[in-house]
């Protein structure tokens, strides 16, 4: 009895401070990269809005079915900026978006593609962002990447 007692007050210990280790993790994340391209603003936001044709998850025939089932709102859209949530059913809301730097003299524009994320206080989530940055990362410079060889 001594030792059940003993093992149920170690792992709720222990959850404790798991729990208040992950506090320490901000709430919003945001993963973001960034390319440059020529200075072709129409083309480019007319092709972010293609995504079937450079984005490596559409591409891919095994996500191209999740990606399906994802509901996409428009947010934001201006001439250097275009942003929408992505929301999957059951799962929370992401913030995904492109914006472009330059002057419309220049030979070259900057597309910083981000996505931001909120988290819960829950610990497995906090750690579990961890791993966005491996995950969706190489993604979105794969897709950067992508976008380029199709301008």
């Amino acid at each position: 009895m001594r030792i059940i007692k003993l093992g149920i007050i170690s792992i709720v210990v222990i959850f404790i401070i798991i729990t208040l280790m992950s506090l320490m993790f901000p709430s919003q994340i945001r993963i973001s990269r960034a390319t440059n391209l020529p200075n072709q603003r129409d083309s480019i936001f007319a092709l972010l809005r293609q995504e079937t044709t450079w984005h490596p998850a559409y591409l891919d025939s095994a996500s191209a079915k999740g990606m399906a089932s994802l509901k996409k709102t428009i947010v934001e859209q201006t001439d250097s900026t275009f942003v929408y949530t992505l929301q999957q059913s059951g799962r929370k809301r992401v913030n995904n978006g492109w914006q472009l730097y330059g002057e419309p003299a220049s030979d070259s524009l900057t597309l910083q593609w981000y996505m931001d994320f909120q988290l819960s206080w829950y610990p497995w989530e906090k750690f579990s962002s961890l791993f966005y940055e491996r995950t969706y990362g190489t993604m979105m410079q794969e897709g950067l990447s992508n976008l380029k060889k199709r301008l």
